[in-house]
């Protein structure tokens, strides 16, 4: 049992590295995004209240606006979700190979 747990932990230790790879790589690409798409999102809901308030759009539109902003907003938001779940399998991984 000894043998074969660890020529499985030899066999893992290309794929943590991996993985880590992987995760560092959305992590950069989540957080250079957030930067932008949070900025997107402020300038539409920058437009949507200025223009209601303005006069030169209705309620509905800017509404619209609004949803369209909080939509790009949550890009990155679901982004983040997908690194949590690649540093957890990562975790798990580097878990199995130290036990």
């Amino acid at each position: 049992m000894f043998v074969l747990k660890l020529i499985a932990k030899i066999v893992m230790l290309p794929a943590v590295v991996t993985v880590t790879l992987v995760q560092w790589i959305m992590m950069f690409l989540v957080g250079f995004s957030s930067v932008i798409f949070n900025l997107l999102a402020g300038l539409f809901l920058l437009v949507a209240v200025l223009s209601y308030l303005m006069g030169l759009s209705a309620g509905a539109e800017a509404v619209k606006m609004i949803i369209a902003g909080f939509v790009i907003f949550m890009i990155p938001v679901a982004g983040d979700a997908v690194v949590t779940a690649v540093t957890a399998l990562n975790m798990g991984m580097r878990n199995f190979i130290r036990s």
